[in-house]
């Protein structure tokens, strides 16, 4: 099954690229991706490939899903590997990004700025999303009102911090989207723990201060998971990132990360983990996913890969296509698939679907970053800045403060 399992991934991937491909010449597509100029392209790349594992990881638990009415792990190892090492490599980037801007910014760093961003980014996607979810459980229920009004507002505010509450006595309510948001709590818990990080490891005040601080991580991890704790082996990906931070300020490392010999070295140890080990969160797969981050963030295309433009607009759009597919396989996998009349056990009309899936996903991925997250970002840069001048004003004018 493993050679099945590696010629399916490669064929959603030429699908994945081939479409993106196509928009980038033939839209307006190709205008927006020169927004990404000046950034650093080949983590751009990356982030596409990533996503679209999640998606393939979850395109597998459907079948299985089929075959034995469980939703769980799937048995290939590939089908198993490629989304745990895409959420690892997500993270790595998360820690990587947000650490390399505090080294440089140290104590001038915009934490307002910071807050806008972050919630400029991931919510203008979220809260359509949300709203649909909360179409799909009324439709589901024939549009009867199952719960008390205020059990209903308790469970959209739970969702609203990303937890994943049954909505309309609907079961399961967060296979609708494949419980994807329990990565964005690790992400918050990243976001809002960065402050505390830097004064302990950047900032270095008195030995009470740092004993304060790793106090308040641990309070904040105990109110960030609140109901389910925080697991730490997931949270060891982001210090991937913070090391890779500190790669990239070494010039003989990077000049080592950007020769071919890293670019096969790499590529050797993400299929390591992908085809022969049987967990990516656990410090040895760490370690190695790690080394293939530090020589990305050297900025390595490994060969091309991440340099493609059709590549680096599913980067763009990656946001949109980890949010959106579970929500996707829902409707097409699990809820319309059964009904055609397809037997159960019949690989190649699956196949087929998750090749309509993969196609649909990246046209719909990119009209919603382009309808939704992209203006977001814009907005959360203007209200950034505006809030950043009038900051300086008062700064400028203490007596207008006072």
């Amino acid at each position: 099954m493993m050679p099945t399992a590696l010629l399916m991934t490669v064929a959603a991937y030429l699908l994945a690229l081939g479409t993106a491909a196509f928009l980038v010449r033939f839209s307006v597509i190709a205008c927006n991706l020169e927004t990404t100029k000046g950034r650093a392209t080949a983590i751009d790349g990356l982030r596409g490939y990533l996503a679209l594992g999640v998606f393939i990881h979850h395109s597998a638990i459907a079948w299985h899903f089929h075959q034995s009415g469980q939703i769980g792990m799937p048995p290939e190892r590939v089908f198993a590997q490629i989304g745990q090492i895409g959420v690892a490599l997500f993270f790595m980037i998360t820690g990587f990004l947000f650490w390399d801007r505090l080294l440089k910014q140290g104590r001038e760093f915009n934490w307002q700025a910071f807050a806008v961003s972050r919630l400029f980014r991931l919510y203008p996607l979220y809260l359509p999303l949300l709203a649909a979810i909360c179409v799909t459980v009324f439709y589901l229920k024939d549009c009867n009102l199952l719960e008390t009004p205020a059990q209903l507002f308790k469970h959209l505010f739970l969702w609203l911090i990303f937890d994943r509450p049954d909505i309309n006595q609907v079961q399961g309510t967060g296979t609708l989207i494949s419980n994807v948001t329990w990565t964005l709590t690790y992400e918050v818990y990243f976001y809002l723990s960065l402050p505390l990080l830097g004064m302990v490891f950047i900032y270095r005040g008195s030995h009470l201060k740092t004993i304060a601080c790793l106090l308040g991580l641990y309070l904040l991890a105990q109110l960030v998971g609140w109901e389910h704790s925080l697991k730490k082996k997931y949270l060891l990906a982001f210090l991937g990132g913070i090391a890779a931070a500190y790669w990239v300020r070494k010039p003989a490392l990077i000049a080592w990360g950007r020769s071919r010999l890293a670019a096969i070295v790499a590529v050797v140890l993400l299929m390591v983990v992908l085809t022969l080990l049987r967990k990516t969160f656990a410090v040895f797969p760490l370690l190695l996913l790690s080394v293939v981050f530090f020589v990305v963030v050297s900025g390595n295309d490994l060969f091309g890969a991440l340099r493609l433009p059709s590549a680096r607009w599913l980067g763009e759009i990656s946001y949109s296509t980890y949010l959106l597919h579970g929500f996707l396989l829902w409707w097409l996998a699990y809820h319309y698939y059964p009904q055609m009349g397809f037997a159960m056990d019949e690989p190649l009309p699956f196949i087929a679907l998750i090749a309509l899936c993969t196609l649909l996903l990246v046209l719909v991925s990119s009209a919603t970053f382009l309808l939704f997250e992209k203006p977001g970002i814009a907005k959360g840069k203007t209200l950034a800045a505006r809030l950043r001048r009038k900051r300086e004003a008062l700064q400028a004018n203490p007596v207008e403060k006072a």
